[in-house]
């Protein structure tokens, strides 16, 4: 099983208001090739601690991942660090280069030398086009680690992993398919679900289980791998089942629906129509009620009488 790590490098990320979407993507489209993720990490733009992270993520991993950096400012140092940290020349790609400047006189703008920056490769890469930004990503193998650089909008780095990197890291996970489920509880604690599945799931190494506390409800995550998807999947049966003879009714969800989902599906098979009254609840359960596409089928009405 490939191991991955993604790095997402720029301090704007590590500000509080600031959410890194591109490992989370990633790490769904890794998955789906048979890459595991076994770490992420988010950098600022920081040349010692972005160099020491390059250095040891090449060694314990056989894919890595950058998003961000490779813009034409001061504070853009991925391009510059990586080769450092691989030990490895930077030199200016003349087609790139001109690509660049062809790309600023198609708006009838005259391009800024700084965007020259953008045109620097790392000796022994390959570039990657980027048609909706002028940095492009590069890709380059190190002592068994393929590394892949993109730039940080995803809308630029969206599709310059499917069109040029996806195919290239399937062929190297061979054989090998992930699949996952959410099983939700309701009624029962964190600790009261694990007393009762743990002596389960701990007989596993694949599937492998993680419980959650979420909101009013125990989320338990299973994962698998098999040579196919329905392999994987076949497995995800085996111990979804034996988890719920366990935890019996309690268990209301087997593919991760919420529970407003499960009640509209019950309700529209049955035929039963629901009308709702609150008060101290404000409206909310009205809320969650409609939240399901579909759901004037079977939701007739609510009121809040608050007083």
């Amino acid at each position: 099983m490939l191991a991955a790590e993604i790095i997402a490098i720029g301090s704007e990320l590590l500000a509080p208001d600031r959410t890194d979407t591109n490992s989370l993507w990633l790490t769904d489209k890794l998955n789906r090739v048979g890459i595991d993720v076994k770490l992420k990490t988010i950098v600022g733009d920081d040349d010692a601690r972005l160099e020491e992270l390059i250095k040891d993520a090449v060694k314990r991993s056989r894919v890595v991942i950058t998003t961000g950096g490779l813009g034409p400012t001061e504070d853009d140092i991925t391009r510059k660090v990586v080769a450092r940290a691989l030990g490895r020349r930077l030199l200016l790609d003349e087609n790139v280069l001109n690509e660049i400047r062809a790309r600023f006189q198609s708006f009838g703008v005259t391009m800024p030398e700084r965007n020259s920056r953008q045109a620097m490769v790392i000796d022994g890469a390959e570039v990657l086009p980027n048609p909706n930004g002028t940095a492009p990503g590069l890709y380059l193998e190190h002592e068994g680690c393929a590394i892949a650089l993109f730039p940080g909008p995803p809308r630029e780095m969206n599709p310059m992993f499917e069109n040029h990197v996806r195919s290239r890291l399937e062929k190297l996970a061979g054989d090998l398919r992930f699949a996952r489920r959410v099983l939700r509880v309701a009624g029962m604690g964190e600790s009261a679900v694990d007393e009762k599945i743990a002596p389960i799931y701990t007989r596993y190494e694949n599937p492998q289980t993680t419980i959650l506390f979420n909101s009013s409800e125990i989320e338990i995550h299973l994962r698998a791998h098999g040579r196919t998807e329905a392999d994987a999947e076949a497995l995800l049966d085996d111990l979804s089942l034996k988890i719920e003879e366990a935890l019996g009714n309690s268990v209301f969800s087997f593919r991760g629906e919420t529970m407003e989902e499960v009640v509209g599906r019950r309700l529209s098979i049955t035929g039963f129509t629901l009308a709702v009254a609150e008060s101290c609840t404000g409206g909310l359960i009205a809320q969650r009620l409609t939240n399901v596409p579909g759901s004037s089928k079977y939701f007739i009405e609510g009121v809040v009488t608050y007083s």
